[in-house]
């Protein structure tokens, strides 16, 4: 697999983060849609025996990459007041430009804190339809949409980057995976207008993640499920995935998925076997109302050096 990085810019807001998971089932849903269920159905196949032809990263902000969990631990252990300071100013920090992640990935521990909240989130309020009347103002009617966009307060963000390590001749087809979701717009209420975006240039290849020397683990760029095999000794946070059934689907009368506990972006673990190209795994019986359908957790891994912490 070689890697490469997609930046699109979003032309407004948008109510659907830009989770690697999310992404892929809008990936698979287009892929439905314009070559054929068998194509889709196959393509998930390869991925349920972990071989997916691509994997991605989340959906970052600019040049931004997701702060390492460990990275508080790497703070100078002292009782001075300064140091800390520092460490618990290290936890809020959620984002590093790009040549800080580089430090950190390398065991050191160069970083100028910066207060970047990368995406604001806001709170709009609406108002449902009757659909007989055709009019709203009915008792219980309003309700609140959590909208998110680039942050703009100075930081001149104007594109969210998703990394991809690609297989061999899967280049184009992704490429042009993601042009077509352009058209259609991603997420929820995109009929609206809400998650339209455009793709900024072509895929470009990137190294910079490649010929690490010294690593001793591995940060993902996404959230993911641990597979059965993969490294437990390292640094993560859970959250529970709410997710929902897309497309068609969203009228198969029960849409919803079941719950599932997943690590963030931003996880890292020892691993003394050599560093994959990525980890996790997909999740088969996700979805009661239907059973074929699966859900995408795999990690995609940086390499890193995780010190004795």
């Amino acid at each position: 697999m070689k890697t490469y990085l997609l930046r699109i810019k979003p032309h407004g807001s948008f109510l659907t983060p830009w989770q690697a998971d999310t992404i892929f089932g809008s990936l698979c849903w287009v892929m439905a849609w314009r070559q054929g269920e068998a194509i889709l159905a196959q393509f998930l196949e390869d991925c349920k025996n972990g071989n997916p032809p691509f994997v991605l990263s989340d959906g970052f902000p600019g040049d931004r990459l997701p702060a390492p969990l460990h990275m508080p631990l790497m703070a100078p252990k002292s009782e001075s007041l300064e140091d800390y300071q520092n460490a618990k100013r290290l936890k809020k920090v959620l984002w590093l430009t790009p040549k800080n992640f580089e430090s950190v990935r390398n065991g050191k521990m160069e970083i100028q804190f910066q207060d970047v909240k990368a995406f604001e989130t806001f709170t709009t309020l609406h108002s449902s339809i009757n659909r007989i009347t055709g009019t709203t103002g009915d008792e219980g009617s309003l309700f609140e949409l959590e909208e998110y966009t680039l942050e703009s307060g100075g930081s001149e963000i104007e594109t969210i980057s998703i990394y991809l390590k690609i297989k061999d001749g899967w280049e184009e087809k992704v490429f042009s995976l993601f042009k077509d979701l352009s058209l259609m717009g991603y997420g929820r209420k995109k009929s609206i207008g809400k998650g339209s975006f455009e793709i900024v240039g072509k895929l470009e290849p990137f190294n910079k993640f490649d010929n690490f020397n010294g690593a001793t683990g591995f940060v993902s760029l996404s959230n993911f499920v641990p597979a059965k095999n993969d490294p437990t000794d390292g640094f993560y946070k859970t959250f529970v995935k709410y997710g929902k059934l897309g497309g068609e689907f969203t009228f198969s009368g029960n849409p919803f998925k079941k719950p599932l506990m997943m690590l963030t972006a931003g996880s890292c673990f020892y691993e003394e076997r050599g560093i994959r190209q990525f980890y996790g795994r997909m999740v088969e019986g996700i979805a009661p109302a239907k059973a074929e359908v699966v859900h995408y957790g795999y990690a995609f891994a940086a390499p890193m050096i995780i010190g004795n912490l």
